[in-house]
């Protein structure tokens, strides 16, 4: 196997690790509009000075939490979305990052003229192709690495939400 073959399996292998077709967005996961929008809608449901009593305050009160729970998921939805979004740009970069490695290491390797000392003159032209996925790699998966982490965390503040919820509005310590 010539060290440019090595290299583009190499490329290929890393190639695959981003996937095919388009990075799915974070449009799918985020209902913040509509969660607001009901947040809006509940809040404007709230008693107002035409009825008073007990009943009326337990039920501003309900009401109130609804509201709460309902903005609160809105911003957690918008938060989830826009995480999603960024992982879909990162798997794009890193797409265009090793294409545009391959195609220099391509290029480069086309001016090395044949001969015996051809798979010699091409080693440095293929050591810094691999040099350069090894850091898109990286580099992919560190923010893919943080992106995940932040999900994580706002899937913490979905169970939290869940949990004060069946609580009664009341936080667990």
């Amino acid at each position: 196997m010539s060290v440019l073959n090595a290299f583009l399996s190499t490329w290929t292998n890393a190639r695959t690790t981003f996937g095919e077709g388009a990075p799915q967005t974070g449009a799918q996961y985020d209902s913040g509009g509509k969660l607001a929008e009901l947040n809006n809608i509940v809040n404007s449901a709230a008693p107002d000075g035409r009825w008073t009593g007990t009943a009326s305050a337990a039920y501003g009160d309900v009401n109130q939490e609804h509201g709460r729970v309902l903005g609160r998921m809105a911003d957690l939805d918008q938060r989830l979305g826009a995480q999603v979004d960024q992982s879909s740009r990162v798997v794009a970069a890193g797409r265009e990052d090793l294409d545009a490695v391959r195609k220099w290491v391509l290029d480069a390797a086309a001016s090395v003229p044949p001969g015996v000392d051809h798979e010699r003159m091409l080693m440095p032209i293929v050591q810094r192709g691999l040099g350069e996925i090894v850091e898109i790699v990286q580099k992919s998966n560190g923010e893919l690495n943080a992106i995940g982490t932040e999900i994580q965390r706002i899937g913490g503040e979905y169970r939290t939400l869940g949990i004060q919820k069946q609580l009664g509005g009341k936080e667990s310590k």
